[in-house]
């Protein structure tokens, strides 16, 4: 038979040749073929070629991404989530066994053990105090939690060589195992050797264990319906508890190996970069397979390697893994809609601020009330430079309010649109390069803050075309990579030195107000930032920004109603990175140019702790936040602040989620209800939680009909053909069946209907007297 006759007239061949392979292994055929036909190619295209050294020294390396990876795609499985907490989850142990070993001199295997121990611990722990509080909360609530959760673990990572009194060595210390070998161009020692030795054999474990034990199996089932797993008596919070801990194990394992081999900064040094390389593996996996993730990843640190090998731009690398992500992403965007359906229902937890009752709007109480409130607010803001040194007005207050200006931005994209992004800080980074090339052309400074949001406004847009596909929890890893790309490859001196000028002298505005005083810069920021106030302020009380709340809470209902969607949510990416790429014209004024590290990617993290300290979906929270944000920074620093930071985020998460504007609303609504008393007024809406929380206490203290019927001889009851209830008592009588025979004997008893008609009797008064409420409410 021709390759013509198999491929033409009869195509059903090919699909019978493809059913002939396991799935399992179609996907390692597919890879070791790409391998062997594009090797050669690469080798004779490239610069210095692709040593088979390099490509050995790629695949060491990349096992270990591949262990991360692993714990990535297992925790999404298990609880449908991205955690950002991945590369930090297993870290902490793993340097603590370093230090143990380099500065205690403990034997190395027994370092390795207990860094191992310590990290499963760890994340057992996560499981139990943390991620259990969060099982039925929205998804999106507990993926911030491991943001915050991310910034404790680094905390405990940065503090921990503090503790023992000597910097963190690695890459720089001998391992007791032996051996060497050399493969041009890499003279391969130890710990390269151990690594080839262990990551085969943890990877073989793992499978075993998912496959051949009845927990793994239980693991695999809670992971395809966590729901039904429950009903079929799975202990699916149980497996959850085995899952963090095999995902902390797994980074661990990573940091240990990798120690001896590379430098090894900390994460909170490194970043959300240090995760990059495993997202784009778990994604290229689908998050779904673990064989797929650990092979990706193998890939991943090949190509790193023989990027490194051939380029001195090494960065170009997490532009590549950008172009891997987004790509995977967009060719995969079906198989991740059960992820999608969670970015619907995940902003129950943001609460919007209801306006003041228009009974009580205009009563002169609350209008002065509410102008005091301003007033003090400005008079703050106005005095805060007197109260402050040169170098705090710049720290505490100009850079503050940036940030601040960054977070509502943030507010207006995620909060009020639903779209998750966390590449802020590189959007404002392009504002600023924007502003300072316009500056270096001694152009006019609002013509320089115009550029800067103009610009701003177009990367957003073209960050926001990925999200009319990409949605939910994917589009904040879309949106991370872009960061990452960003911050380190263009925004980087090295690289683009003559679009990033430095040593830029402040301007003179209106040929009368000097920038270079620190004091004059913190008004005009100022000023600035109370006019993107004003301006979102607009944007949310027209029907622009209902109709971005529609879209967010139901987008097919917003659909049905003529909403043009698409539009809608582009024109929300616009406008935010218009208000992001000014923050960044301002950051540049301050700093005098665009120096590298600026708009890092870690910057975007702490972005969105703002918002979620000060509330999701406020204007005000914004400003709190950042002000809290920045305070702790400069007043704690160090891992203690931190510790510190994401503790609070991990707070307010669990006990207010929608920040510390939850809590000035209800402080507010305390208020408004007093008055609503003193003046004799009904509002249904300020009473509707009371009578609530009344009902609540009510239905506790009230006896239940299954206390009242309780006995040894009682079974169920039954509502008789005369309306009282019969007491059905059961006597079990085992036969030679297999079913047993149930005895029932009926008798009479009128207390429980009795009891019946009087809840019917309350509930009937209460609905009157709501509906009595609601008249009152109306007139």
């Amino acid at each position: 038979m021709t390759n013509d006759t198999l491929i033409g007239s009869s195509p059903s061949a090919l699909d019978r040749a493809k059913d002939m392979v396991p799935e399992s292994a179609r996907f390692p055929l597919a890879l070791g073929a790409a391998v062997l036909i594009g090797w050669p190619i690469l080798n004779a295209v490239l610069p210095n070629g692709m040593p088979l050294g390099i490509v050995l020294l790629g695949a060491v390396l990349g096992s270990l991404t591949g262990l991360t990876a692993i714990g990535l795609v297992l925790v999404y499985r298990a609880t449908r989530i991205v955690n950002f907490a991945q590369a930090s989850l297993g870290s902490a142990a793993g340097v603590l066994s370093v230090l143990v070993f380099t500065t205690w001199g403990w034997n190395y295997f027994l370092s390795l053990f207990l860094g191992l121990i310590m990290a499963a611990a760890v994340g057992a722990a996560i499981d139990v105090v943390i991620i259990r509080r969060f099982f039925w909360a929205p998804r999106l609530i507990l993926t911030l939690a491991t943001i915050g959760l991310a910034q404790i673990l680094g905390g405990i990572e940065l503090g921990l060589p503090t503790l023992f009194g000597k910097p963190l060595v690695t890459n720089s210390f001998s391992t007791p195992i032996g051996g060497s070998f050399t493969l041009n161009p890499i003279f391969f020692k130890g710990p390269h050797i151990m690594v080839l030795v262990v990551v085969p054999l943890v990877v073989a474990a793992l499978a075993w264990f998912l496959r051949g034990t009845s927990a793994g199996t239980g693991i695999r089932a809670a992971a395809e319906n966590a729901e039904r797993a429950m009903l079929l008596g799975v202990p699916v919070k149980r497996l959850s508890t085995i899952v963090w801990a095999i995902a902390a194990t797994m980074s661990a394992l990573s940091v240990m190996l990798t120690a001896p081999i590379q430098p090894l900064p900390p994460t909170v040094l490194g970043g959300p970069a240090l995760l990059l390389p495993a997202l784009a593996a778990a994604v290229l996996a689908r998050m779904e397979s673990l064989p797929k993730a650990f092979i990706a990843g193998v890939g991943v640190g090949i190509m790193q390697q023989t990027v490194f090998w051939n380029s001195s731009r090494s960065s170009i690398t997490d532009v590549v893994f950008l172009v891997l992500i987004l790509g995977a992403l967009l060719a995969q965007r079906d198989k991740l809609s059960r992820a999608d359906d969670a970015s619907l229902s995940s902003w129950v937890g943001a609460q919007e601020t209801p306006p003041v009752p228009a009974q009580l709007r205009h009563l002169p109480e609350v209008v002065w009330t509410k102008r005091g409130l301003l007033a003090a607010v400005g008079v703050f803001a106005l005095v805060l430079p007197v109260l402050l040194t040169v170098s705090q007005i710049n720290l505490l207050g100009t850079v503050a309010l940036t940030y601040a200006i960054v977070a509502l931005s943030l507010v207006m994209l995620t909060g009020w649109s639903g779209q998750l992004s966390l590449g802020q800080f590189a959007i404002a980074g392009v504002g600023a390069v924007a502003a300072a090339n316009v500056m270096d052309h001694n152009l006019d400074l609002i013509l320089a803050l115009v550029a800067s949001a103009i610009a701003g406004g177009a990367i957003a847009l073209a960050v926001g075309l990925p999200a009319l596909r990409i949605k939910g929890l994917f589009l904040g890893v879309t949106t991370l990579a872009f960061a990452i790309a960003m911050s380190n490859y263009f925004l980087n001196t090295a690289y683009f030195g003559s679009i990033l000028p430095s040593g830029l002298t402040r301007p003179v505005l209106l040929t009368r107000f000097d920038l270079a005083d620190e004091t004059t810069l913190y008004y005009f920021t100022l000023a600035v930032a109370v006019m993107t106030v004003g301006l979102a302020r607009g944007l949310r009380a027209g029907r622009p920004g209902r109709v971005l709340v529609a879209v967010r809470d139901n987008e097919r209902a917003a659909q049905a109603r003529g909403v043009h969607t698409t539009r809608v949510k582009l024109m929300a990416f616009g406008t935010s990175g218009a208000i992001a790429g000014l923050a960044g014209g301002l950051s540049m004024i301050s700093l005098q140019g665009v120096p590298f590290g600026a708009f890092g990617s870690g910057q975007s993290f702490e972005a969105f702790s703002m918002v979620v300290i000060g509330g999701l979906t406020s204007i005000s929270g914004a400003f709190v936040g950042a002000f809290v944000l920045r305070g702790a920074q400069y007043f704690v620093g160090g891992g203690l602040q931190l510790i510190i930071t994401g503790s609070g985020v991990l707070f307010l998460l669990l006990v207010f989620p929608g920040g510390l504007g939850q809590i000035s609303l209800r402080i507010r609504d305390q208020f408004l209800r007093r008055v609503a008393d003193r003046r004799g007024l009904v509002v249904p809406s300020l009473i509707a939680d009371i009578r609530v929380e009344e009902e609540e206490d009510e239905e506790a203290n009230r006896p239940k009909l299954e206390d009242l019927l309780a006995g040894a001889d009682f079974g169920s009851t039954l509502l008789g053909d005369s309306g009282t209830i019969q007491r059905v008592a059961a006597s079990p009588t085992m036969t030679t069946g297999p079913i047993p025979v149930i005895d029932l004997r009926v008798s009479d008893d009128t207390a429980e209907v009795d009891l019946l008609r009087a809840e019917a009797e309350s509930m009937r008064k209460r609905l009157e007297e709501l509906e009595r409420l609601v008249e009152g409410g109306r007139q």
